[in-house]
């Protein structure tokens, strides 16, 4: 199968939903660490009110440069896809030891053997 083309708008949504959630899960954190720190040691460092505006400033500006990094990426693919012909990528069911690369049967000339001097033509 050869994947030559993607939808950048799907790409977009896909982008910006993952590191959303990524995001909440970092604010989440953010929160309990702070809080925890607040426990610990009360008045020694910024309020979890005040590390909590400071991670979401940062988590925006994460996930805006990130969807829009993703954005390029996807066409930048469909730009070179149509010089390259895309990513081949091999499906199957078979669960068999895929044959060495370069081994193409019994027949092969073994790439390391130097040919012989009848062989060579000029």
């Amino acid at each position: 199968m050869r994947i030559s083309e993607n939808n950048p708008w799907s790409v977009t949504l896909m982008t910006f939903l993952f590191l959303g959630g990524l995001g909440v899960c970092v604010l989440g954190a953010v929160l309990a660490t702070s809080l925890a720190l607040d426990i610990v040691a009360p008045g020694e460092g910024p309020t979890p009110s005040q590390t909590l505006i400071v991670a979401t400033v940062v988590v925006a500006l994460e996930v805006l440069l990130g969807t829009v990094v993703a954005c390029l990426c996807s066409f930048m693919y469909n730009y070179t896809a149509r010089f390259g012909g895309g990513a081949e990528v091999a499906l199957t069911d078979d669960l068999s030891d895929p044959e060495p690369a370069g081994s193409q049967g019994e027949d092969a000339q073994d790439p390391q053997e130097a040919p012989a001097p009848a062989d060579i033509h000029r």
